[in-house]
């Protein structure tokens, strides 16, 4: 499922991006904005106006300073809304969508009005007509310089594009880690599901402060990469969430996903065909983000009843408690007393932070415990003394080659040739000379069997003085070029003198369906049986 789920919303988020540049520059010319003059260094003035409302036109009045307005600006914020800006009845500002384009709104948009030195003591009128029914204008101005107008904005702005930069930023840092620090596998997608998360949480919140709208005014491509980093960040957070609950495989968590893909579909779809803009169709979103607050809720009462509550899922819960409680709190502050403030923000960097390294802590513990697991089977798989895989391994291979043989459809192990090899003189050397050289003896034979296995096949000690290998299906000549390289091999170690003669009884056989038929076992006992008379004959000093 998550496979399906990420590179749906994977192609939707990209799908959004490119119409969203596309939008950018196709309605470049469609947002109109005339302005009578220069803009000049003002300072900040900040001041209520007189409001009326006729229609769905919202109209602020007031009388301009008798001083002199020529050095000054008035700076008006507007979010999803029409603009014209009259001076004693004269048109000196507007702000719209031009006729040919199927988007409807003019975005975040920061006008700024420059006065001239005759302005002093008109009245100037801002009439303000909201594109969607549901939206209200703000009615807060800045009056000033522009120089000190821009500071003041920053200013007010500036801890909550820190909190989402950092935020970002987090996402950025454990993307990396989960790429390049995390062994790949299941640790890995977790974390890498919680750093996308982290970075659309992240770009959405700095989209959310509008400094970028000051930066870039009237840019249309803001708002859809807000609305599509909105709509797609709770797939990836789903997807992250799911791996706390014992029950991470249920229908649920699949539905919650594919219920989001397709409302951003639609919401996508509906944008692109012009039939409603996508802060129209924002309430599918809070739906599937209510839905899936639901589903939260659901799995972790289950999960509680079925297996406790478990230490990641207690700690998810609370900060996700925080997250709400903080993005509450903030909206209630704004509602009643029209002061913005970071709270939401402050919750979210809370969250992020806090289930960040609750991850990189668990996948590091996850890391380690993999690393002696791997550690313990290699033990449990290799042979202390020569470092080549033991009896049990040799084993283990053998059946899987023989069950991959018999698998539909995969490409067949066999026919296989099979070694066997026998250490001559070890007792001999053991009793003569001590343990200590009959362990270097056994070395001795092992390096050589390295080297005679290192391109093809692979090498195993099954016994004391006990030696096997496997090779693909070679030829006849392949394979007594190994017996004559053994041979070469045998003589160089003599030459350089040990305290016994190195030798070494081998056999081989091929494996034969007539003979062996379904399996390897009957192929080894047929080479053992060439060893053992190789032995015999070095034994009886005919070799």
């Amino acid at each position: 499922m998550k496979k399906r789920v990420t590179g749906i919303y994977f192609v939707l988020l990209l799908t959004g991006i490119l119409y969203a540049v596309f939008i950018a520059f196709s309605t470049r010319d469609n947002i109109i904005v005339n302005t009578r003059a220069e803009e000049k260094e003002v300072i900040i003035w900040d001041h209520d106006m007189e409001m009326t409302k006729e229609g769905d036109t919202y109209y602020y009045r007031r009388m301009l300073p008798e001083e002199n307005t020529s050095e000054k600006v008035i700076v008006y914020n507007t979010v999803h809304m029409y603009l014209e800006v009259f001076i004693d009845g004269n048109k000196v500002y507007e702000l719209k969508t031009g006729k040919d384009t199927a988007v409807k709104t003019t975005g975040f948009c920061w006008n700024t009005i420059t006065l001239t030195k005759e302005d002093a003591g008109r009245e100037i009128v801002f009439c303000v007509t909201p594109v969607y029914h549901d939206s209200k204008p703000k009615e807060s101005f800045y009056y000033g310089t522009y120089q000190e107008i821009e500071r003041r904005i920053l200013t007010e702005r500036i801890l909550e594009l820190a909190l989402a930069v950092l935020i970002a930023l987090a996402g950025f840092v454990m993307l990396f880690y989960g790429f390049f620090v995390v062994e790949k596998g299941q640790d890995a997608e977790i974390i890498i599901q919680f750093a996308v998360f982290s970075m659309m949480l992240g770009i959405w919140s700095v989209g959310e402060t509008q400094i970028l709208d000051w930066i870039f005014p009237c840019s249309i491509i803001i708002v859809f990469i807000s609305h599509l980093m909105l709509m797609i960040l709770p797939i990836p957070f789903v997807l992250f969430l799911r791996h706390m609950y014992h029950d991470e495989e249920s229908r649920l968590w699949s539905f919650c996903c594919y219920l989001n893909c397709v409302v951003i579909a639609l919401r996508v779809i509906l944008q692109i065909m012009g039939i409603y803009d996508l802060r129209e169709t924002l309430l599918l979103t809070h739906v599937c983000l209510l839905i899936i607050a639901v589903v939260c809720a659901v799995m972790t009462i289950r999960e509680i009843m079925s297996h406790n509550f478990s230490g990641q899922v207690r700690l998810n819960s609370i900060c996700v408690m925080v997250m709400l409680l903080s993005t509450i709190l903030e909206l209630a502050i704004y509602r009643l007393g029209n002061q913005s403030t970071p709270l939401g923000s402050i919750g979210f960097l809370i969250y992020v932070v806090v289930m960040g390294i609750a991850n990189v802590r668990r996948t590091r513990e996850l890391m380690e415990q993999a690393r002696e697991n791997a550690l313990y089977r290699k033990l449990a798989y290799t042979d202390e003394l020569t470092g080549l895989a033991n009896r049990t391994a040799f084993n283990e291979d053998l059946q899987k080659r023989i069950e991959q043989n018999e698998m539909p459809g995969k490409e067949k192990t066999l026919p296989t040739t099979i070694f066997m090899f026998d250490l001559n003189d070890l007792k001999k050397c053991n009793d003569t000379y001590g343990h200590d050289y009959g362990d270097q003896y056994i070395k001795m034979a092992a390096d050589v069997l390295k080297k005679m296995f290192e391109r093809e096949g692979k090498c195993y000690r099954i016994g004391g003085d006990e030696f096997c290998a496997w090779a693909p299906d070679i030829s006849l000549e392949n394979i007594n070029e190994k017996l004559l390289f053994l041979e070469q091999e045998t003589r160089k170690l003599n030459e350089k003198g040990f305290v016994v003669t190195f030798s070494m009884a081998a056999g081989y056989a091929v494996y034969e369906e007539s003979k062996d038929g379904s399996g390897l076992y009957n192929t080894m006992k047929r080479a053992d049986v060439m060893m053992y008379e190789k032995k015999q004959q070095y034994k009886n000093g005919r070799v």
